[in-house]
Parts: structure tokens; sequence; C-alpha cells
């Protein structure tokens, strides 16, 4: 037996719930598993069914929150069967995300600080920061979710034995640990996971923590920047002051908004740009920094929690 959401219309596993600040969600649930299970929206007080028996149908209603990102998880023996598969990613799309100027951001205009709307409105006038954001361009948007595997429980799971939540929060030992999934080369090379961009093609990076360890994720040729971040049941939360970070925290349930901003490497010369014989894309690794996640059962880095985001070229080309 495994553990996950599924949407039955599309197939897909674990989808990546889009909804609009403000409209009516109505989220429908088939429990086709032999465990009682349930569904939480973090951060969305009225967004939780506690039980599903087995066999069982239930749904939820509430409004969409605020523009952000959230976790949606099994709140049943919580954490168990959230880090076993349950868990998935809800992005809410703000109904005036713009600034007072017409700039658009990921947030809703009433939560905005002054100094984010700076920040936004700062994108595309100087070196460190060279482009807008562009919100309506897919690739400018990324999911991160981190995770842990105890593979013995995963075991467990697959032979049917129940787990309780006393046993699993006292000897969970984690020896895998995935990004959307994956690790090592497969996370390195995922579509899904990696940034690719120009330079001046900023990219908003959403962070969630469903696993049992803190992370300390830490990226190579950029900083970034800190737009929101929330932890637990709290509501999604935009900074009220930016700041540029070259590692981030990430305890369990955490969720944190990144903006990698696709400008010039700072260890680059000026008069070394763009270069003339390293050759284009240049890929740079983003690994963590608590060093036990950099493994896979045992194996040396780069086997673990890793990836890659790259940059394309010194120019967007004309035709784009």
């Amino acid at each position: 037996m495994s553990l996950a959401y599924k949407d039955l219309e599309s197939g897909k596993i674990r989808p990546v719930l889009k909804v609009q600040e403000g409209e009516t969600v109505e989220i429908f649930l088939e429990n086709r598993t032999r465990l009682p299970v349930g569904f939480q929206l973090s951060g969305v007080e009225r967004a939780t069914i506690r039980t599903i028996r087995p066999d069982q149908t239930d749904h939820v209603t509430f409004d969409a929150p605020s523009g952000g990102t959230f976790i949606y998880s099994d709140p049943h023996e919580a954490p168990v069967h959230r880090v076993l598969g349950l868990h998935g990613v809800m992005v809410s799309v703000p109904r005036t995300p713009d600034t007072a100027l017409g700039v658009p951001t990921p947030y809703s205009r009433h939560e905005q600080s002054l100094k984010l709307q700076k920040f936004f409105e700062a994108l595309g006038n100087s070196v460190a920061l060279p482009g807008a954001w562009d919100p309506h361009d897919p690739e400018r948007q990324k999911i991160w979710v981190f995770n842990t595997i105890d593979s013995r429980f995963n075991r467990r799971l697959e032979a049917g034995t129940q787990i309780r939540r006393e046993e699993f929060m006292s000897t969970f030992t984690p020896d895998y640990f995935t990004l959307n999934g994956l690790s090592g080369y497969d996370a390195a090379h995922d579509y899904n996971t990696v940034p690719k961009g120009y330079l001046g093609q900023p990219c908003l990076i959403r962070n969630v923590n469903v696993g049992m360890a803190t992370h300390g994720p830490h990226i190579h040729g950029n900083h970034v920047f800190c737009l929101s971040e929330s932890g637990g049941n709290a509501p999604s939360q935009p900074r009220d002051n930016i700041v540029e970070l070259d590692t981030w925290l990430m305890s369990p349930m955490d969720r944190k908004d990144l903006l990698l901003p696709f400008c010039k490497p700072p260890d680059i010369p000026e008069n070394a740009w763009p270069p003339r014989q390293e050759p284009f894309p240049f890929k740079y690794p983003m690994h963590c920094h608590i060093e036990m996640s950099q493994t896979a059962a045992g194996g040396n880095y780069p086997q673990g929690l890793v990836t890659d985001w790259q940059m394309l070229g010194p120019y967007i080309p004309n035709d784009l």
C-alpha cells in the first residue's frame, strides 16, 4: 500500500492546486486506502477534514485565502501520513497583485508592505536586480517540496502494517532526502525542479518542507531574496522587510517564497562579463548545508537533497 493524494480527472499525483483569492473552493475526497485519513490546508482554518474512513467520501468548502503558498496534508496521526506521502501544495493567486505603480507581485495589495512594493518596483533597474518578474510566464515560478524518508516505515506501510504516531516520532531515522520526490542526479535534471532563465529573468521559488528534518538550503551563483515566510498553521505572510540570503532555514511545515534574481554572478569581474571562454549555460548547485541530507542510504554527496539552477545566457534572445 502507498499513500498519495491523486486527482482522478488528470491522474496527477499530489497535484498543485491553483486557486484565485476570494473564490469559493470545494474539494471532494475519496479514501481508497485501508487507513483513516484526512485533509488539512495550512493557514486556512476552515479547510480541514479530520478523518475520512476507508471507502468513505467527504468534502470541504472554503474561501481561497490571500495570495501565497500553502501545504495540504493529512492531519490524522500527523505527521505520519504526511511524511509517507499524503501532502501537496496549493498556490493562491492574488486578486489585486500589483503595487501602487502597477508592478506585479505574488501577493495581495492589502498585504504588501511598502518595502516589498519598493523591491518589486526596483526589479529591472539595477545590476543586482536586472529584470522584472513576469507572473504570466510559467518558467518564472518553481515549487520545491522537501521531504525525508525512513525506509523502514515505507516498507511497513507497503506491507499494510499500522504505524503509530508515538513510535514514528521517537524512532524516525531518515536515510533518504528528496526534493519534489527526487534526489541527486534526478533532481538536478528535472524540468519541474530546475530554474532556468537568461540574465534578468527572475524566478519565484516556493519552498515547503513536509518532512521530519530541518534543512538549510544554500544556493551558488546568486543570492536569493526572501519574500514571505510562514510556519505550521500560520497564514501565508509576506515579509515586511526583504532580505538577501545565501542560506535559508526550512523547519518542518515551513513555507518560504524566494526570488532568484538571475543577475550576473558576483564573483565574475565586470570586465570579464559576458564571458568569452566559458560556454553557457552556467549551472550552479543548490544543496543543503545540514550535511546529512546530502547522502542517500549512506552514499556520498551529491546523492541527496541537491539540484541545479541554470543561467542560459547573458542576454534574453529577441525571439523570446
